[in-house]
């Protein structure tokens, strides 16, 4: 510690307040305790201050952005009961530090104290350990993380609804340090996007995703895909109508004309033909039927063929549409006895 040599006491003052600066001791044993005396005409008053441990070392591992940050930081004397908190600070927001505990009677920690946004240029960034009227600082190259190919995301020019489309990403470098998250957004409520896909380093050449399409879409949607730290990939594509529901008569009898109802989605600008297929000898439906412009739905009929079983027949209908395909379910009684 140092003090001034000379102190003055205003005139009709009783007190006067003095700076005290400290000094980095090599180490600190047990309690350290410094005797500040002052003298007047022979006369001396004399009290110990005590000096807590301060900060020794700081030393902030080299990192690429998007890591987390290692720090390693000591004291030159064991950390007082109940432990003690270091405040820490970064100059760039692209790195982030969180206040270090030092627990009690430990020299310093090491470990995960921070994080990092991934950036286009290397950064100087400085990383300041703080205590009360003590901080100690170090320079620390964040390096950028780039991925420069000309990465794609392509897909049909058009896809039913009702079902899944597969979209494709396409990346002609591999993916670079530590792996890369890409997410999936849509301008339309009516698409389910993928989860947030992780391409790990070192991954390469095309990706299939696959957006599940509601059946009640007609019209453009855009999905888009975004590199994290890096930018983003749309690909726009035309929805059609997809397939909703078949409906039949709640029951049937054998050898019976019966009329059945194909919805899709929503109403359709042009003509729609759907495939019929039975599961059943039973139960037997058109092999097509067209849904016409303008319309959401057609009405078709069927025929049941007999004999059935005593306990009557299950049928089930498949309705399939540019790969997309909806069931429905008809019962075929016995004749009543």
């Amino acid at each position: 510690m140092s003090v001034p040599p000379r102190l003055v006491v205003p005139a009709g003052e009783t007190e006067a307040a003095f700076p005290i600066r400290t000094h980095q001791p090599d180490y600190i044993y047990g309690e350290f305790n410094v005797a500040i005396t002052a003298s007047l005409h022979g006369h001396e008053v004399s009290k110990p201050l005590g000096l807590l441990p301060g900060l020794k070392f700081l030393v902030v591992s080299p990192l690429i952005s998007g890591d987390y940050v290692s720090v390693n930081i000591g004291l030159n004397g064991p950390a007082p009961a109940g432990g003690l908190t270091i405040d820490m600070k970064s100059d760039h927001e692209a790195l982030r530090v969180e206040p270090i505990t030092i627990p009690s009677s430990a020299l310093g920690v090491a470990g995960r104290y921070g994080e990092t946004d991934r950036i286009p240029e290397d950064a100087e960034v400085t990383v300041t350990a703080s205590l009360p009227g003590q901080s100690i600082s170090t320079v620390v190259t964040l390096k950028a993380w780039r991925y420069d190919a000309d990465w794609s995301f392509t897909g049909p020019d058009t896809a039913r609804g009702g079902g899944g489309v597969g979209l494709t990403l396409d990346l002609p470098e591999p993916i670079p340090h530590d792996g890369v998250e890409v997410t999936f957004t849509t301008d339309d409520e009516g698409v389910d996007v993928p989860s947030p896909r992780m391409l790990y380093e070192g991954t390469s050449g095309p990706i299939t995703v696959r957006p599940f399409l509601h059946n009640d879409i007609s019209g453009p949607v855009t999905v888009t895909a975004e590199m994290e730290g890096v930018g983003t990939r749309s690909h726009t594509f035309r929805v059609l109508p997809g397939l909703k529901s078949l409906e039949f008569p709640w029951e049937l009898f054998p050898d019976q004309t019966f009329e059945g109802t194909l919805h899709l989605g929503t109403v359709t600008d042009e003509a729609v033909t759907v495939t019929l297929s039975s599961d059943v000898p039973s139960l037997r439906v058109p092999a097509e039927v067209t849904v016409p412009a303008g319309a959401s739905s057609v009405v078709f009929t069927g025929t049941t063929v007999g004999p059935v079983p005593d306990w009557g027949d299950s049928a089930t209908v498949t309705a399939t549409l540019d790969g997309t395909s909806i069931v429905g379910h008809a019962y075929i009684r016995p004749p009543l006895q």
